[in-house]
This record gives structure tokens, sequence and C-alpha cells, in this order.
């Protein structure tokens, strides 16, 4: 059979011409849609974590910020009330409060040192401190966290001073707390410990855009205003963006800001992160999809001109599928050709064995990392489904009572590993067809389909008091807060259902936690 035929080209080769390409490409374009799929959930769950991160520094580093100003605010009190202090008190206050200052300093409204501690200090008794932060500190006569500035040593430094008035209520100078930015400080407590080894770290600026806190000390102090992230959270926004940095690479970020201090907080991840799961998946999607490649080229191979009009089907089918994988049931196609029939069973098998493959993928990538539950993104779906379904459904959204304190007092892990722990025990009280969530942080909740209100209480308190009743991973018992509400009973929408059982779960918190609590508007159901 020549390919060049007199009259033209033989059907049977435009025709096996058509079937080859239409195929390789309906395989390609479903592997790089599962690719993009698949890259577009991993870049939005580090973009959610790093802002989860952020988030929850800022606040730590806003509490610690109120305490070390409380503490300032103590020591300006003891002043006054003994109209001064000694040598051996100051030193006795530098010692009592030296993990949050690196040094302690009484400084009269004439900018004279009076007293400071250590002695062995960069200031020292009489000397004069007549600089603008200084001037600018004695004009506010209030108590006073400082941006960063270079002292007279050379130390790039932050106050935090509590105003002082004498006996006839007259201002009379301030004391300040020191901390020293280049050195071991109380900000490294909290986001030191946050550099992983995957290269995510967290860094802190104030309201200019300098640096205060970052896992490079060279960098402390400059000023990086310009940055993309650092921008929009000395702007007062909070958030998450892929952006470069000022060398050019790429990182995941969440942004987050402190209104107390007007200081900054930013987590990113190198966007380069993704690039081994998502090749490794490319090489998997690859692998998978070639035998059935094979197979269908093969049987392409040996069509003939009777299959012409099946064919055509086929080819309808395919470029419908290149468009959308998951179009549904492969359509009947009548032919008494073996050749036609073997293609059209390799085809719907090819179909079958892609769709269930890239559903896999997705149902992967739709539960949360760690506990192994839906994760948010899931959560919004299944309820904005149900909203619209007739079928009735009960939610029931749970907190960790004191999970920082779990965190603060046995670390991270040990908090992941208790928040596992619940998800555990939440599949075991649940039903199958139920949905069990994480829906942020320490808190979780559970869909119950075709669940009243009253089944859901029942499985809420099976809940509850398994938890307060089992010892948790960090040896002791941990218990959880819990509001209730079911639809269309209280609410038919995702945002009213979402907001009245917040409120459940806040009376929960507020009446002593470790309770479960329906939703009502005298919200009086509680046990």
């Amino acid at each position: 059979m020549s390919f060049y035929p007199r009259k033209g080209f033989k059907l049977v080769t435009i025709v096996s011409f058509i079937v080859v390409l239409s195929i390789v490409l309906t395989m390609i374009i479903t592997i790089h849609s599962a690719y993009t799929t698949s890259k577009q959930s991993l870049v939005e769950n580090y973009l959610n974590n790093n802002y989860d991160r952020a988030s929850d520094l800022a606040s730590s580093t806003g509490d610690l910020l109120d305490r070390v100003q409380g503490s300032v605010n103590a020591i300006a009190e003891i002043w006054q009330r003994n109209h001064g202090l000694d040598e051996n008190r100051m030193r006795d206050l530098y010692d009592t409060h030296r993990e949050y200052f690196n040094s302690l300093s009484i400084i009269r409204k004439d900018c004279i040192v009076e007293q400071t501690a250590p002695a062995t200090g960069d200031l020292h008794k009489g000397e004069s401190v007549n600089n603008p932060t200084s001037r600018a500190v004695i004009s506010m006569r209030d108590s006073v966290i400082t941006d960063p500035f270079v002292g007279t040593t050379g130390n790039l430094m932050v106050l935090v001073t509590s105003p002082l008035f004498d006996e006839n209520n007259q201002y009379y100078g301030y004391v300040a707390g020191t901390i020293y930015l280049h050195q071991s400080n109380i900000l490294q407590l909290i986001l030191e410990r946050e550099y992983e080894l995957d290269g995510s770290y967290v860094y802190a600026v104030d309201s200019k855009g300098n640096i205060i806190f970052h896992p490079d000390r060279s960098l402390i102090g400059k000023n990086i205003a310009s940055n993309d992230a650092v921008w929009k959270v000395i702007a007062g926004l909070n958030g998450s963006m892929l952006y470069n940095d000022l060398d050019h690479v790429a990182y995941y970020a969440g942004y987050a800001y402190n209104m107390k201090s007007g200081w900054g907080i930013i987590s990113q991840t190198p966007a380069s992160i993704i690039d081994v799961p998502l090749g490794t998946l490319l090489l998997q999607s690859i692998l998978q999809s070639l035998p059935l490649l094979l197979i269908t080229l093969a049987t392409g191979w040996l069509l003939t001109y009777l299959v012409v009009k099946p064919l055509q089907q086929l080819a309808s089918y395919s470029d419908k599928m290149v468009k959308d994988w998951n179009i549904g049931e492969f359509p009947p196609i009548r032919s008494a050709t073996y050749e036609i029939k073997t293609l059209r069973n390799s085809l719907r098998f090819t179909s079958r064995q892609l769709q269930k493959y890239i559903a896999k993928l997705q149902n992967e990538t739709a539960l949360d990392a760690l506990t192994g539950l839906a994760n948010r993104r899931n959560f919004d779906s299944t309820l904005d489904t149900w909203c619209m379904g007739e079928e009735p459904f009960a939610m029931i959204m749970l907190d960790i009572d004191h999970f920082k304190q779990v965190n603060d007092t046995y670390g991270h892990l040990t908090g992941d590993r208790v928040m596992q722990f619940l998800a555990s025990m939440m599949r075991n009280v649940s039903r199958e067809g139920d949905l069990c969530f994480r829906y942020g942080g320490e808190e979780f909740g559970i869909l119950l389909r075709g669940c009243n209100i009253t089944r859901a209480y029942v499985v809420a308190e099976r809940l509850r008091q398994l938890a307060s009743s089992t010892i948790s991973p960090s040896g002791e018992i941990v218990t959880v807060s819990i509001g209730i509400v079911a639809c269309p009973d209280q609410g038919t929408t995702p945002v009213e259902l979402i907001s009245k059982a917040d409120q459940a779960l806040y009376v929960s918190k507020r009446e002593g936690r470790n309770r479960s609590t329906i939703y009502a508007d005298e919200l009086l159901s509680t046990s």
C-alpha cells in the first residue's frame, strides 16, 4: 500500500492519523490538567499556612509586648511609690525582668541618666542621652515602644518606656527597658524557632519597614519597605501572596499587622518547595498513562475504512474530553467491526481510568495534610452543596481549649499530635457519609448528613466526654468547647450557619469551656 497514492491519501491513513493525534493530545492535556490542579492546591496550602502562621505570631508578639509594657509600667509605679530607686533596688528590678530587657534605665526629663542596670551596661549614671528618640519620648510623656534606633554606643535598639511623675504630679522623666536587636532578646523566644529546614522562615519589621528580627542577624536594621509583602503589612494589611524579594527569589508569603506596636510579621516559604512533588506527580502520571496510551495507539492503527463513521463519534468525544476530562459516560457507538469495538473499549477504559486517577488526586489535595480530615476548601464546597439540597443536616463546630498553652508548654510537635488525636476521636463518633473537617488552626467540625439538632447534640456530647476522659499525647486531658446548629432550623446559608455555630461555640468558651452549646436566640441550652 503506497503512502502517497496517485489520487491522494487513502482514507485509512487519514483516519489512523486523526485517531493517533486525538488520543495523544487527550493524554497530554489530561496529564497537564492533573498537574495544574495539584500545583494550585499546593500553592494555596502554602499561602494559607504562612498566613495562619503570620497571624498567630503577630497575635503572640502583641501579647508579649503587652507583658513587656506592663513590666515597665510596674517599675514606674514602684519608682513613684518610693519616690525614686537606689542602686540595689534598681539592680533587683533588672534581675527580675532581665528575660525581657538587656538593660533598665531611669532618664530624667533633662535627658540625664539617673539610674541604670546592669552597672556594666552601655549607659552610666550621670550620662546624657540627649538624642532624638529620648527627646521624643519626653515630649510625649506616655508609655511608648519606640522604632529601632542606633544608641550612643552604636547598638541598634528598641525602648519600652513608661512616664514618671513626682509626688507633686510633675513630670520627672521616664523609665526605659532596652531591647538590643542584634543581641539575644525576647523576640527570639517567639520568632526564631519558626525557622524550618525547608527554607521557610519568619521575620518582623517596624512601621517604617526596618527589619527588627530576622534569622540572618546581619539584615537587622535594614529597610526593606519596597518589598511587596512588607509595604502591604506596614500599611496595616493582612493576607498572603506570591512575590519576588529584593534578590528576585520567589516566595509564598503570609503577612499580618499588629495594631498595638505597628509592627508586621511575614512568614514565607521558597516557591521552589513545590518543584519536587510536582515533578514526581508528573512522572507518575506519565508512567501510569503510558501503557494505556500504547494499547490505544496499537488498536488505532488497525482501523479500516469501515470505521469512518464510528471514528467521527470517537473523535467528537475525544475533543470534548480535551476541554473537560470529566464529561460523564462514554457515548454509545455501534459497529460490527472488531477493530472499532476494540478502540471503543480501550478509549472508554482509558477515560475511566484517568477520571478515577484525577479524582483520586483531587481527593488527596482536598485533605488537611496534618490531620487527614477534610480541609477548609473541601468543607466550603460540601457546605455549599448541602445548603442547596433538600436533605436536612447539622453542623458541629469545636475548638481545643487552651491549645496555646499546649504549644507553649510541650512544643508544636506535641500540639500537632494532639490535633491528630482529636481528629481520630472525631472519626470514631461520626458516621459514614458525615464530613469531619479542620476549619483552621485548632478549630474543627463535623457535618452530619440527614441529622437533626437533637442527634447532633448526642454526637457532640459523646465526642466532648470522650475527649475529657482520655489522656492526650501531651500527657494531660485536653477538653473541647462545642457549638451546634442545624439546617434549616437555625439557618439555610453557609454564612448564617457558620456564624451561629461560632456564636454557640463562643458561649461554650464564655461559660467555662468543656461544654456543648446548641444555638438559640437565648443560647440557654448548654451542658
